[in-house]
Order: structure tokens, then sequence, then C-alpha cells
């Protein structure tokens, strides 16, 4: 069954455009009327709140798009809320590779000098600075790893989210 979140409406005479198509007969009104209250028993319908979830019983009368009716003030901030989200999302994404860029920049550059002839001459004569230096080594080889696996997790985290978001967008008619 379909359902109606009220938005601005204040009765059932308000929720005619999003009920019916076109011009509806008294008979056809008064079914719907008494289909609608029984399906919706705590629901007073001429005194409807903001947010109200009416249950909309199927009926040959009724023409309700969708699974949900939504209000166009609702619609347009869900529509808002979604291109908003896709917008930010974008930009948190293009931040998160930036600075893994960065961040991997500054690590290939730490090993090339861990790596220098320098630093290689100086640990064959310390061998507590060779194991200092071989552990900063591994430590940059784990920060390799740890990078990929959030870079793996980005990547999904931000399919998830633009599915989600397509989705959102899809309900909207």
């Amino acid at each position: 069954m379909p359902v109606i979140i009220v938005g601005t409406e204040k009765n059932l005479a308000a929720l005619r455009p999003r009920l019916f198509s076109g011009r509806v007969s008294n008979v056809a009104l008064k079914e719907t009327t008494e289909a609608l209250a029984a399906a919706n028993p705590g629901v007073d319908l001429e005194k409807l709140q903001p947010g109200t979830i009416i249950t909309v019983p199927d009926s040959p009368h009724v023409s309700v798009k969708g699974d949900v009716s939504l209000d166009d003030t609702t619609k347009e901030l869900l529509e808002g809320l979604a291109t908003t989200g896709a917008s930010t999302l974008k930009d948190l994404v293009a931040t998160a590779q930036k600075t893994e860029r960065d961040a991997a920049a500054e690590r290939k550059q730490l090993a090339a000098t861990l790596a220098s002839k320098d630093i290689d001459a100086a640990t064959r004569q310390d061998q507590a600075l060779a194991a200092d230096v071989k552990a900063a080594k591994d430590a940059v080889a784990e920060e390799e790893k740890q990078a990929k696996d959030r870079a793996a997790a980005l990547d999904e985290a931000r399919a998830d989210w633009d599915k989600e978001l397509k989705a959102l967008k899809a309900l909207l008619p």
C-alpha cells in the first residue's frame, strides 16, 4: 500500500491533489475518506500535522504515484539534499585523495632518504642506528600498506554513499 507523508496540508481536502487525478465524484470521495479513516485510525484527517504518515488503501479511485507521496516542499528539500550530498561527497573524496597523494610523496622522499648512501654508510658503522633505520623503513612500508587499505575503504564508502544518494533521488518523482 502506498503512503502519503503529510507536508503543509492541514486536512484531507488539501491532500486531494495527491490522492486523485482529475475530478472525483462525491461517492468516490466518501468511499475513499472512509477507507482512509479505517486504514489510519490514529489520524485525524481534518487536523493533519506535518510528517504524519497516512496509509492509502487500494482503491480504484485513488491515484497516488509511487509507494511514497511527498509534498512539493519536501521533494525539493530532498532533491537539494541529494544534490548537495553528492557534491560534498565528491569534494570529500577529492580532498582525501589529495591528502593521500601528499602523504605518499612524503613517504617516498623519506624512503629515498633512508636508502641514501650516507645513511647506508652510517648504519654499517653503528648497529643501534641500523636498527633504528630498519624500524623507520618498516614503518614507512607499513604506512604505505595502510594507505592502500584506506584508499580501498574510501573507494568502497564513496561507491556506497553514491549508490544511496542515487537511490534517494530515484524515490523522488
